[in-house]
C-alpha cells in the first residue's frame, strides 16, 4: 500500500509530529510512507531559516500571500481571490505529487496548510483514501463556516481531543467521519536515574496566547513570596524559536521572576525529553490552544502535571493530572506547592501517568489507531462506491 503524508517539513511541532507517527507507521506496516510539503508562510524563525525536520520530502515552494485583513472591503476581495488562487495551485501540486497513493494524509494547520489548501485538495479528483488531520481552524473557515462542507469529500478526518471533535461538528462536519486519535509520545524503557529540579512550561508557537503564562508567572510570584529561596526554577521551552519572545521576558521581568526563569526556548523532541526527565512538575495553565505534545511527553517520562481542563488535556491525561480552573493564580500556587512539598504524591502520579501513556499515547499505539482510520475510511468509501446511482428526482436536490 503506497502512502503520503502532506505536512510542514519544518522542525516545528507539526514536523515533529508527522516524522513520529511516519516512523511509527513505518515499522507497523514495513511500508516506506511518502512526506510532501510546501513552504508555510507562518513566518516562525524555523520556517524561514528553512531548518527541515523531514529527512527526504517531495518539495517545492510558491508565493505566499498573508492573512492581512485590510479595512477596505474592496483590498480585502482581491487579496482573498489572490489568496485562494494561490492555494487552489499549492493544492494542485499536492495533488499531482501524491497521486500514485492509495492513502494520502493532510495535515491541517495554517497558511498553506490552512483550510483553503485543505479544500481546493479535497476538490481535486482523486482515487486515494483521503485523511485529513485537524490540527487548527482558521480563519478562513470561521468566518465562512458553509465552506466546511467540504470535509465531506474526506474519507475520513482526525482530531486530537473531543473539544476539538465538538467545534467540529458544530461547523457542520459529519460526525460519522471524525475519529479522535490523540498526540503521541515515545515511551522509554526505563528512566535515568538522575535528581530532578525545576518547572517545566511548554509555550507552544505563541507564548502569549491562550498558554496561561499571565496565570502562571502569578502564581509564581506567589510561590516566590511563600518558599522564598527554595522556589524552583521555572523551565520554559515552545516551538518559536531560538530567541526568547520580547513581549514574554518583559512579563517575566515585571513580576519579580527574572532570576527565577531559565529561557530553554526550540528544543529538539529527545531534548524536552530528557528536560522532562530531569523536572519535578510540568506546568500548563491553558485557556485554550492545544497542549497534547507537551501532556504526551509529560506523561512518558513520569513527570506529574497541573493543569487546566482544555487543550485537549483531559483526553491525553485521563485522571492523572491535577487539575486547577483557568485564570485562578492562588489556586495554581497552591497545587504547585502541594506536589512540590510531597514527593510520594508525585512518584504516585508519575506511575500512574507513564502506565496510561503505554496503554493510549505510545507512537505504536497511535500509528495502530490512524491506519484503523484508514481502514475504515477505505470500507466506506467501497460501500458508496457500490450504492446504485439515486434516482434523477433526488439528484436535482443534490
Amino acid at each position: 500500500m503506497e502512502m503520503t503524508m502532506i505536512c510542514c517539513p519544518f522542525r516545528t511541532s507539526y514536523g515533529s509530529y508527522a516524522s513520529s507517527l511516519m516512523a511509527a507507521i513505518e515499522r507497523k506496516t514495513g511500508s516506506k510512507m511518502k512526506w510532501v510539503a510546501s513552504n508555510c508562510g507562518c513566518g516562525d524563525p524555523i520556517e524561514v531559516s528553512r531548518s527541515f525536520q523531514a529527512q527526504h520530502c517531495d518539495y517545492f515552494e510558491m508565493p505566499i500571500i498573508t492573512d492581512y485583513r485590510s479595512k477596505a472591503a474592496w483590498r480585502r476581495r482581491v487579496r482573498g481571490l489572490a489568496r485562494s488562487g494561490i492555494s487552489y495551485l499549492r493544492a494542485k501540486k499536492y495533488a499531482q505529487l501524491s497521486k500514485e497513493a492509495d492513502v494520502v494524509h493532510f495535515q491541517q494547520i495554517l497558511n498553506s496548510y490552512g483550510s483553503n489548501a485543505v479544500f481546493h485538495w479535497l476538490k481535486q479528483p482523486s482515487r486515494a483514501i483521503r485523511v485529513v488531520t485537524v490540527h487548527e481552524l482558521d480563519p478562513d473557515q470561521l468566518e465562512f463556516p458553509e465552506r466546511n462542507k467540504t470535509y465531506e469529500l474526506a474519507d475520513g478526518i482526525i482530531v486530537h481531543c473531543e473539544e476539538m471533535k465538538k467545534q467540529m461538528v458544530k461547523l457542520s462536519v459529519p460526525e460519522d467521519k471524525i475519529h479522535v486519535v490523540l498526540h503521541g509520545a515515545t515511551v522509554p524503557v526505563s528512566l535515568p536515574e538522575t535528581p530532578r529540579s525545576g518547572i517545566m512550561f511548554y509555550a507552544g508557537h505563541k507564548v502569549m496566547t491562550n498558554k496561561g503564562i499571565q496565570t502562571l508567572f502569578q502564581a509564581m510570584a506567589i510561590i516566590q513570596k511563600r518558599m522564598g529561596e527554595k522556589t524552583p526554577t521555572l523551565k520554559i521551552h515552545g516551538h518559536y524559536g531560538e530567541t526568547v519572545p520580547r513581549e514574554a521576558e518583559k512579563l517575566a521581568a515585571a513580576s519579580g521572576l527574572a532570576s527565577r526563569v531559565v529561557w530553554l526556548n526550540q528544543l529538539t523532541i529527545e531534548e524536552m525529553a530528557r528536560q522532562y526527565q530531569r523536572a519535578l512538575l510540568c506546568v500548563l495553565p491553558y485557556t485554550g490552544s492545544f497542549a497534547g505534545l507537551s501532556a504526551a511527553i509529560a506523561a512518558a517520562n513520569e513527570l506529574p502535571v497541573v493543569c487546566t481542563k482544555k487543550a485537549g488535556l483531559p483526553d491525553h491525561l485521563g485522571d492523572c493530572a491535577v487539575w486547577v480552573d483557568e485564570g485562578n493564580p492562588e489556586q495554581l500556587a497552591d497545587r504547585i506547592i502541594e506536589l512540590l512539598e510531597c514527593g510520594e504524591r508525585r512518584r504516585e502520579l508519575g506511575a500512574r501517568l507513564v502506565e496510561r501513556a503505554k496503554d493510549f499515547l505510545s507512537w505504536d499505539v497511535i500509528a495502530e489507531r490512524t491506519l484503523t482510520v484508514y481502514a475504515t475510511s477505505a470500507r466506506k468509501k467501497a460501500a458508496i462506491a457500490r450504492l446504485p446511482p439515486l434516482p434523477l428526482k433526488n439528484r436535482r436536490g443534490l
